[in-house]
């Protein structure tokens, strides 16, 4: 099951929260009139499962030994959504498939990225098992065997169940290096949310 993950950014301004960004021409607006003419730009997207569970504490646990830790308790939509936000996301609050939540800049940020170490499982093709001994710190990419697809999944049939250390920015390492620094410049930590959302 593959998930969509979406995040925007409201900074508090006057005692009001704003959404930082542009608003863009929604294209199922043409194919369905009850979609919204506009939709809000996205300050990022991703299909990463395991980025799902740490932002969202949904699909726990993915590829690894136990869930993992979220960034904060799952909180639904903030009552004080920006107008932007609210008319985009409140649509789908209730729906199965619809996972949402939020934190401050500050919560994200100090979250301990790097301090976080997960022991990832997964399967991975039989000629690259024995790297694995040990359970290794950080995924064995240089040592991979010539001419074998790197791949590891969850389950496949020509697979060997193996397990390594990973700390959550290695994990999260797109969010952690291009999300993170981006959030950061837009204002006061504690002024400065990101409100996520998990379709699955």
């Amino acid at each position: 099951m593959g998930v969509d993950i979406y995040g925007y950014a409201e900074v508090l301004h006057a005692g009001c929260w704003e959404f930082i960004g542009q608003m863009l021409s929604n294209p199922e607006y043409g194919y369905d009139c009850g979609e919204p003419e506009m939709m809000p730009e996205e300050l990022f997207h991703s299909g990463r499962r395991e980025l799902a569970a740490i932002l969202t504490d949904s699909g726990n646990p993915i590829r690894s030994t136990r869930p993992y830790t979220p960034v904060a308790p799952r909180r639904g939509l903030p009552s004080d959504l920006s107008a932007e936000l609210a008319g985009w996301l409140q649509r789908n609050e209730g729906a199965p498939w619809f996972v949402p939540t939020w934190f401050t800049v500050r919560e994200v940020l100090e979250f301990g990225w790097e301090e976080r170490i997960m022991q990832r499982r997964a399967m991975v093709p039989a000629q690259a098992g024995a790297l694995f001994a040990n359970c290794p710190r950080g995924f064995p990419l240089v040592d991979w065997p010539v001419g074998v697809p790197v791949k590891y999944a969850e389950w496949t049939r020509d697979g060997v169940v193996v397990e390594w250390l990973e700390s959550y920015a290695e994990i999260a390492s797109e969010f952690v290096r291009d999300v993170l620094p981006r959030l950061d410049e837009l204002g006061p930590r504690d002024q400065v949310r990101l409100i996520v959302v998990a379709s699955w």
